[in-house]
């Protein structure tokens, strides 16, 4: 059930919503799977769907001045798609949003959406509770660069992800702490 992955990656209390909610809240989405690779936006376009990520993971990069890929996030399983931002607001992706492993996502229009609102009661503001829980993921992320050294934040991105974090390439978790993949090799040789 994916409402329930999804309250379960935040912490919330399940007894929110009924077993008939959780099932009814299945039905509006469509189940695809995505490819190693692929990509569910391309920076300059705008989003069409709204992606809840069942199994797999993404990065979301962008281009630096220098013309060098720059991952920001990673988007796991029991999240929805950071390319949500271009959904929701209907405005080109200032960014790119890719599957670093084969993938199973849902996904759901903004047709689909309104009625998904309609028939469960509470959810819409159950969401915006969790859009503001995600904004402050994103948010501590800023503070953990800052008070971590990238070997204290690269150990906590190993407990956070779990075995998904196998399948991350090193240069994208580099990428992600803002070092080289030297340094994180370094960073890996003292703690391996």
């Amino acid at each position: 059930m994916l409402l329930e992955k999804l309250l379960k990656e935040f912490e919330v209390e399940l007894s929110v919503f009924t077993s008939s909610q959780y099932a009814l809240f299945d039905e509006y989405f469509e189940r695809i799977t995505i490819s190693k690779n692929e990509y569910l936006i391309k920076e300059g376009e705008v989003e069409q769907y709204s992606y809840f990520i069942y199994e797999g993971i993404f990065r979301c990069w962008t281009i630096d001045p220098k013309g060098v890929e720059q991952t920001f996030w990673f988007c796991k399983e029991g999240t929805f798609s950071m390319s949500n931002i271009s959904f929701s607001l209907q405005e080109r992706a200032d960014f790119s949003v890719q599957a670093v492993m084969d993938a199973v996502v849902y996904r759901i229009n903004k047709e689909q959406i309104s009625d998904l609102y309609a028939s469960i009661s509470g959810l819409e503001i159950m969401f915006g509770k969790l859009t503001a829980m995600l904004l402050n993921r994103l948010l501590q992320r800023n503070i953990d660069l800052i008070k971590y050294s990238s070997e204290e934040y690269y150990l906590r991105m190993l407990e956070e992800y779990g075995l998904t974090f196998n399948y991350i390439p090193l240069k994208d978790i580099a990428s992600y702490l803002g070092i080289t993949p030297q340094g994180l090799s370094r960073i890996r040789k003292r703690i391996f």
